[in-house]
């Protein structure tokens, strides 16, 4: 406990940051010796008002109660010199020297896959994000993401839904919930999984802090799946960081000219490997090949001949009622009563008022 300390310590020195502590580690690797530093130690690597923060900052007892305090908090810290702290982040360029923890960190043996793309994107990349978050939480494949709104935040939540497990890497403080609306997701991370953070509690989200956490999100994940991405976004820094790290990029097709599938084909084109449904990633993962078909046939024997042409009709397009009306030739009468069926057993789902798309089953 009492390295952890120092750990926590030399992280949470006001205006001292991680390149700072890099210079630090690299005279001496042991915090609890840098803490007893002198002026001849820290000569060429602290400015004047960080060797003044540095000397302010040496209160033992007002560090150790700090550190308590997380305990307190139902808040874990690791240290890069902790027994318990990824390997998986060790071997990254620039780890972070720390990990603030609500609920687990991933085990080493664990399968991980990092899940990214737009935060508005459209309906198509909601229901893939919801598909593969279910698909992967079924293989017992961990969800790595950053919790935020759009493709992140649903893919976690259908991955959760399903009893999978997925983990948040926050570009805040473990003890704030950003973006507000992701609370109860938040919630449920804790419970199975676990929201992660190189800083410290109550660290506001700040637009600077987001793509260094990236780095995490793909050191933690043996690969990244992106579902739709804009040619130039946030996704591409996840992107960057994991092709540095070695790892492979598989991405969603998406159709020419939208502007949201600019960014998975452009990748495609650069050499990612394109997936069209969760059978993709069974080689990658050792997993055997389920008879996904004969499974998909067999649900669909239970409808009837006209529940069949309804379902039949349907994609991951929105359709209006109307059209579907038309195009099944049913009463609007007998088509409502027919997707009010297939909805309340999972194979239809209406988006916004009078929309409908297919459900995998």
């Amino acid at each position: 406990m009492v390295s952890e300390v120092y750990w926590y310590w030399l992280n949470n020195i006001e205006g001292i940051g991680y390149q700072t502590i890099e210079k630090m580690l690299r005279v001496d690797k042991n915090p609890q010796n840098i803490f007893k530093w002198t002026k001849e130690d820290w000569k060429g690597i602290l400015t004047l008002k960080q060797q003044s923060a540095f000397v302010s900052s040496r209160d033992f007892d007002k560090i150790k109660k700090k550190y308590v305090e997380l305990k307190e908090k139902k808040i874990d810290f690791y240290s890069i010199a902790n027994p318990n702290y990824p390997k998986r982040l060790r071997i990254i360029e620039n780890p972070p020297f720390c990990l603030y923890v609500r609920g687990k960190l991933p085990q080493e043996n664990e399968k991980t896959i990092g899940i990214i793309g737009a935060r508005d994107g459209t309906v198509y990349g909601q229901e893939m994000a919801r598909y593969y978050g279910k698909e992967f939480s079924k293989l017992g494949i961990s969800v790595i993401s950053g919790m935020a709104r759009g493709i992140d935040g649903i893919a976690q939540q259908s991955t959760l839904d399903y009893g999978g497990v997925s983990y948040a890497v926050l570009g805040c403080g473990v003890n704030i919930c950003y973006p507000k609306e992701n609370f109860s997701l938040y919630q449920n991370l804790i419970k199975q999984g676990g929201i992660i953070s190189e800083y410290s509690p109550d660290t506001v989200p700040k637009a600077g802090l987001f793509p260094r956490r990236n780095r995490i999100i793909s050191g933690l994940s043996d690969n990244i799946l992106v579902i739709e991405s804009k040619e130039k976004s946030g996704t591409w820094i996840t992107v960057d960081w994991a092709l540095e790290q070695g790892k492979d990029i598989f991405a969603v097709p998406g159709r020419a000219f939208d502007p949201y599938s600019e960014g998975c084909n452009q990748l495609i084109q650069m050499g990612a490997k394109l997936v069209k449904n969760i059978e993709d990633f069974y080689e990658e993962y050792q997993i055997e090949k389920i008879e996904k078909r004969k499974n998909c046939e067999k649900n669909l024997k239970t409808l009837d001949k006209n529940q069949k042409v309804v379902y039949s009709c349907l994609s991951l397009e929105p359709k209006y009622l109307d059209n579907i009306r038309k195009e099944t030739n049913l009463s609007a009468k007998e088509l409502l009563s027919i997707l009010f069926h297939l909805e309340m057993i999972g194979y239809v789902r209406q988006i916004v008022p009078n929309y409908y798309i297919r459900c995998e089953i």
